[in-house]
């Protein structure tokens, strides 16, 4: 490179590398701290209550509705994240158009 080359010249136009959306989804999962406290207390949740629900012979239904109970508390959260996420990013292109 030589000294009258500017130096925004040299530099590449290519856009940042977006994150994968495993990677982002994981993230939505585990970020709050409390939100993988969550998850982690919600699987165990899960567990236990469908091993009760098999060793008493399947016969307590309700047993195996409150075992989906905290997951689908926190997928409802993960939810309302991403779509809040999603319309502050709306909001953000249609300013940029203006």
């Amino acid at each position: 490179m030589d000294e009258t080359t500017p130096a925004h010249a040299t530099e590449s136009t290519t856009p940042p590398e977006q994150p994968s959306a495993a990677r982002t989804r994981i993230r939505q999962l585990t970020t709050p701290w409390w939100r993988m406290v969550w998850l982690v207390g919600g699987l165990v949740w899960a567990v236990v209550f469908n091993v009760i629900y098999v060793s008493t012979g399947a016969t307590q239904e309700w047993l195996g509705i409150a075992s989906v109970v905290p997951i689908a508390a926190l997928l409802v959260d993960v939810l309302r994240v991403e779509r809040l996420e999603r319309a502050a990013e709306q909001k953000r292109k249609a300013k940029l158009k203006l």
